[in-house]
């Protein structure tokens, strides 16, 4: 197992000596400045296991000093889930921002059509939408997830230990089948990354859950942070049912999904996809009735249907 799987488990016992400790920490700085990396034998879903001890902190923490250094060649090879434990320390610092409407920005190419949809969601559930360019709408009050029913105030009370933010994630699922599958799982997760105004130790805790998950590799660098990928298997755990590549930077705690591919039945990949998210004091754009948005709508679904044909 790798050096902070082994500080898991020993977290999940009695608390460590000092001594056990900076053996596992010396252990993790010598694997991350090059030395040889054992291979991880975790084959199925499992709980993160790594909490916010003193030592995992410190594991994390190391992460993020060796990624600043200004010698690329000293720069370590992170796992997946290095990136990921990184992401986690450094969202948990950040002091929470605040502002008069949560505003998202949605990018995803699908084949010849590029969807571009915008949301501005104020704290008592007030929503204006866009998916015509230059039109804003207000529309009914709705969840900030869409598989979900959490609202503004059911964001704040999430818990904040990974293992607990799973469990009400998916009780909080609005889709009637499937809630318990690792995509739903994973999507609901990083939700809490790119999608909600999560408070910090939520979005800590969802960096955590994911990087507890198996199938993470890192891809290299990114312009933004380092490419992961996710793997999905089938039930038996014998074959690569789809893939999902996400861009993570550990120094800022960004995040956001680049694309998707497979999922079964081989279909043709989605994305690049892109999602931003922020507070704003503005509504940009011209108000009208949600009417008025229709036919680029009814436009759009036209060339997804002509192209998939």
């Amino acid at each position: 197992m790798d050096e902070l799987t082994m500080l898991g488990a020993a977290l999940a016992g009695p608390e460590p000596s000092t001594d056990t400790v900076n053996r596992s920490r010396h252990r993790l700085q010598n694997t991350m400045r090059g030395g040889p990396a054992k291979p991880r034998r975790r084959k199925r879903w499992i709980a993160a296991g790594v909490g916010l001890t003193a030592a995992a902190a410190a594991a994390a923490a190391v992460v993020v000093s060796d990624l600043s250094a200004p010698d690329a060649k000293k720069e370590p090879v992170l796992s997946g889930r290095q990136v990921m434990l990184a992401a986690a320390t450094t969202a948990e610092s950040k002091p929470a921002s605040s502002g008069t409407y949560w505003h998202t920005k949605s990018v995803e190419k699908l084949g010849e059509v590029t969807q571009v949809s915008e949301s501005w969601t104020r704290r008592d559930g007030a929503t204006w939408l866009s998916v015509a360019p230059g039109l804003v709408s207000r529309v009914e009050k709705r969840p900030l997830i869409r598989t979900s029913t959490l609202d503004f105030a059911g964001v704040q009370r999430l818990p904040t230990d990974p293992d607990g933010l799973k469990a009400a994630l998916l009780k909080s699922c609005a889709v009637r089948s499937g809630c318990d599958q690792p995509v739903r799982t994973v999507s609901l997760l990083e939700s809490m990354l790119f999608a909600v105004p999560a408070p910090p130790k939520v979005r800590a805790a969802a960096y955590r859950a994911l990087a507890a998950m198996p199938h993470i590799d890192n891809l290299g660098r990114a312009a933004d942070g380092y490419r992961l990928r996710i793997s999905y298997m089938n039930d038996a755990g014998t074959r690569v049912d789809g893939t999902e590549t996400i861009v993570v930077d550990p120094k800022s705690a960004q995040f956001r999904v680049e694309g998707w591919a497979g999922f079964g039945d081989g279909g043709v990949p989605v994305g690049p996809s892109q999602t931003a998210s922020g507070w704003t004091d503005t509504l940009p754009g011209r108000i009208v009735p949600w009417s008025k948005q229709i036919p680029y709508i009814e436009k759009e679904n036209k060339q997804l249907k002509a192209q998939n044909h």
